[in-house]
């Protein structure tokens, strides 16, 4: 009896340790640039305002990528509607995973203000 138990130790052990591993699930809300590189005030834009756009890559191995367009799709965006930047943006994340390096899928939703630059910013 006590050999059995000294057996399956070790594979208790390694199950334990790698089973939250193999798959796992994940949302949380992405990083976001709150800081701003310069003291803009509202009389400097408009807003002219939200826009959304949403998501995924995948990765395989951590070699082959696909995606990643959020920021890019949303300042595109602000852009058809007659805007110059975007401000406040957010991104959700939903992350699935497998052994965490032979795949990875990530859902993201983003956010933003579409604004325009006033003339006397933009002398």
């Amino acid at each position: 009896m006590k050999t059995i138990l000294l057996r399956m130790l070790p594979l208790l052990l390694v199950g334990s340790l790698l089973g939250n591993c193999v798959y796992t699930e994940l949302r949380s809300p992405g990083l976001a640039a709150n800081m701003t590189q310069y003291v803009m005030n509202s009389d400097d834009y408009q807003i002219i305002g939200p826009v959304e756009t949403q998501g995924e890559y995948v990765s395989w191995f951590l070699l082959v990528l696909t995606g990643e367009t959020g920021y890019s799709d949303l300042l595109k965006q602000a852009r058809e509607k007659g805007g110059d930047d975007i401000i406040n943006y957010r991104f959700e994340l939903r992350q699935k995973s497998i052994l965490l390096v032979v795949w990875n899928r990530v859902i993201w939703n983003a956010s933003a203000l579409a604004i325009k630059y006033k003339d006397k910013v933009k002398k």
